[in-house]
């Protein structure tokens, strides 16, 4: 068969309608496979969580939480207060202000869920070998308590301010002795050294 009427053969059969549906359809299948063929051999995903969770709780993205600064100042003025009235109760103290010194905020370690995916991804490379690529990525998710009309997270852990110095202020504080004393019971309930306890006489 010469070219021409190879090319006469190959126009009679494209004007033919039903061949070219035919070789449309065909070339999708084709090209379907192919796709899902790549697809299916690409990633493969393993995910694994905690089942700590509690019940009715649920989880939000977040880290650890710290107190508000309105908690905060109400947490010092309660020590100071507790503070003061201890000092005052101790023989010639007298009156007697406070002030405690705290290095940072209280700290809530919420109930957290640990999540690992892992994803492998297979490749063939143009000698027929095989490449196989894994990575990892981590999440954390913190659980959270539906208390009626708003959601909280469920805390495992609080560490309260810690408390660097204290200055007093007494009346009884001219006498050494009294001095001393203060200084012996602000260390002793704190467990800080004398050096962070300063005590001054109150101005008469």
């Amino acid at each position: 068969m010469d070219k021409e009427k190879f090319d006469k053969e190959i126009s009679k059969l494209l004007k033919n309608k039903k061949f070219t549906n035919c070789l449309i359809a065909l070339l999708v299948v084709i090209f379907l496979w192919l796709a899902v063929s790549t697809f299916s051999g690409g990633e493969s995903n393993n995910s694994k969580s905690s089942e700590n969770t509690p019940n009715g709780a649920t989880q939000v993205a977040t880290v650890e939480g710290e107190m508000t600064s309105k908690e905060l100042l109400s947490y010092e003025e309660k020590q100071q207060e507790e503070l003061k009235e201890i000092l005052g109760q101790i023989e010639g103290v007298g009156k007697v202000t406070v002030k405690i010194y705290f290095e940072s905020g209280e700290v809530k370690v919420p109930v957290t869920n640990s999540t690992t995916q892992v994803s492998e991804t297979q490749e063939e490379d143009r000698d027929g070998g095989t490449r196989v690529t894994t990575s990892q990525s981590d999440s954390t998710t913190v659980v959270m308590s539906n208390n009626g009309s708003s959601n909280e997270p469920v805390i495992t852990k609080v560490y309260k301010p810690e408390i660097t110095g204290v200055l007093v202020v007494a009346e009884g504080a001219q006498s050494s002795k009294i001095t001393y004393d203060i200084q012996q019971a602000v260390a002793s309930l704190y467990n800080l050294s004398f050096d962070k306890v300063k005590v001054y006489p109150m101005a008469s």
